[in-house]
């Protein structure tokens, strides 16, 4: 799956994606190479990289929350304390949404209609709307293909 770091240039697209996250300033330094990456992710994200990518994409917050695995009650702990670190599993959750995002916005245009493709059915995903499937490996899966398939022309 290419939804972590893109192949052609994963420096460039790994900066993209951390700021994103609002984490960039932070990052820019290990963020050359897809195992600097995870090693990043490993060591966990600032929360605020989630609440960055709650506030900024357009997306309701109980959409999001499960995209996360994050439950409201956690998110409520976790806007509490921002600076703290999210666990590997959470920073990699954060990482992916946003790398995928990122990549149905270099596809769709702009930020907007990626968003609105997220929220609405897609028929390459049997009617279910992009959104819920980023819930699991497979779901995140299912949806990063469809969006390469649009790059190619496959789908439209």
């Amino acid at each position: 799956m290419s939804t972590m770091v893109e192949t052609g240039d994963a420096p460039a697209y790994a900066r993209r994606v951390a700021e994103m996250l609002g984490v960039g300033r932070n990052l820019r330094r290990s963020m050359g190479s897809a195992v600097a990456v995870h090693e990043a992710l490993h060591a966990g994200l600032p929360r605020r990289a989630l609440l960055e990518a709650i506030q900024s994409g357009g997306i309701p917050v109980a959409e999001l929350l499960p995209v996360f695995g994050v439950s409201t009650r956690t998110y409520m702990r976790l806007r509490a304390e921002p600076d703290k670190l999210l666990d590997a599993e959470q920073s990699g959750r954060v990482w992916q949404f946003a790398a995928l995002l990122a990549k149905a916005e270099d596809v769709f245009g702009s930020s907007e209609r990626a968003v609105d493709w997220l929220l609405r059915p897609a028929m390459a995903l049997e009617n279910r709307r992009p959104i819920e499937l980023l819930t699991t490996p497979v779901g995140v899966h299912l949806v990063d293909d469809v969006i390469e398939r649009m790059r190619y022309g496959v789908y439209q």
